[in-house]
């Protein structure tokens, strides 16, 4: 089989973050082959992307929650679905397993994506989720993680690249219009600098302690803004008042009043990065290169990063940013010393314009050379093409059993 009847996207929510945007780009990939396409959400959340999902192509039916077990199951069952691609839904994983045990039932070839190599990611959920899939979809190369973990071969395992033309930020006259109003709006001088981070205020992006290290860069006296955009994180619990008040305190004394700035989400993204003099993301754990520091270093806005996940293949220490050394990449927040190097950098940034412009420069380029030499839809349609020819790996490793002991 090269194409499938139908296709299955499951996924516990659609919040907007990176692995949010992978989805609608590998919806948006399947377009070419135009088989029915549904998209099942598991968790009772807000569906931002469900308007760009809808709009991914003709051949999307259906973009809908759909909370229970029973109910997957009974939806694959009546549209005879032959390929599912999940992404950390553990109703979907215990609905396979369920169709799995009823007389002539579909058996869909499933396909993980996987995008991080962190415990929470390979999160096993009572063995159902490895015992689920037939094959993963890896963001980076995490074969020596995902196969003894998923207890799958190479031949079922493929790596796509989630570097795509939609993810480059191009600004125009109007967006640089727009950034410089919303600086003056911010009450941020001419000669000020100002560092920022857009996306999903999650515990995980270094925050807390990106609002730290520009506290004691104003306290240095140095002409510094803060400006932190994007979502919040209800599921967080209390993260997000913690945040609200160590920008509160931040910008209690004199010398913080009117530099820590909250802005929620963005109607025009593009103006946070015109705004923007350089982006930071002190993140303990991400996935291949965070869709933040490719729009924001795609903009011309210089970066300083902590080397996470996959950042450190992507990036060069010194040539396309700053990457601050955190090892081990252990899922812990950066330690004082790791912050320690990441002010350093950053100060040294802010009070050189040569550096910062020239770093700017070398980073829109490395940025955009990945995407350009990438194809993510290609990549996408070919893993789940091979996944398909292989089938399930339980069927055929049964048969390929029973066929040797008749031997």
């Amino acid at each position: 089989m090269t194409r499938p009847r139908a296709v299955a996207f499951v996924a516990s929510t659609l919040a907007y973050g990176g692995a949010e945007r992978v989805l609608v780009e590998q919806v948006r990939a399947l377009a070419p082959w135009g088989v029915p396409t549904d998209v099942w959400v598991t968790r009772r959340s807000p569906m931002h992307l469900a308007p760009e999902l809808s709009a991914a192509g003709p051949h999307v039916r259906e973009v809908a929650l759909v909370p229970s077990t029973l109910r997957i199951a009974a939806r694959l069952w009546r549209r005879r679905t032959d390929l599912v691609v999940a992404y950390h839904a553990p109703r979907a994983y215990r609905a396979l397993l369920r169709l799995r045990r009823v007389p002539f039932a579909p058996r869909p070839v499933v396909v993980e994506t996987v995008h991080e190599r962190y415990r929470w990611a390979l999160a096993r959920f009572r063995d159902t989720r490895p015992r689920a899939i037939d094959a993963c979809l890896l963001t980076h190369d995490l074969r020596a993680t995902v196969g003894p973990w998923a207890g799958l071969p190479s031949s079922r395992l493929f790596v796509a690249r989630p570097w795509f033309p939609s993810s480059l930020v191009d600004l125009d006259e109007r967006a640089r219009e727009a950034g410089r109003a919303l600086r003056r709006r911010l009450g941020v001088g001419p000669a000020s600098v100002v560092v920022g981070y857009f996306g999903r205020h999650g515990d995980n992006k270094g925050l807390l302690a990106l609002v730290e290290v520009v506290r004691s860069l104003v306290a240095d006296g140095l002409d510094v803004h803060l400006v932190l955009a994007g979502r919040a994180c209800p599921e967080l619990g209390d993260f997000d008042a913690r945040l609200d008040a160590a920008l509160r305190a931040a910008g209690a004394d004199a010398r913080g009043a009117g530099r820590f700035h909250r802005l929620g989400a963005l109607d025009d993204p593009a103006a946070m990065y015109a705004a923007l003099d350089v982006a930071v993301l002190l993140s303990r754990t991400e996935g291949l290169l965070p869709l933040f520091l490719v729009e924001a270093m795609s903009a011309g806005v210089a970066a300083v990063t902590t080397d996470v996940g996959g950042i450190a293949e992507c990036l060069r220490d010194g040539v396309d940013a700053e990457v601050v050394r955190k090892r081990p990449d252990d899922e812990e927040d950066a330690t004082p010393d790791v912050l320690a190097d990441a002010r350093a950098r950053l100060a040294r940034l802010v009070l050189d314009p040569s550096r910062r412009a020239a770093l700017a420069a070398a980073g829109c380029a490395r940025v955009r050379a990945l995407v350009g030499g990438n194809d993510f839809a290609a990549d996408t349609r070919a893993a789940l093409t091979a996944a398909l020819a292989l089938g399930p790996r339980r069927a055929r490793e049964g048969a390929v059993r029973a066929d040797g002991a008749g031997a």
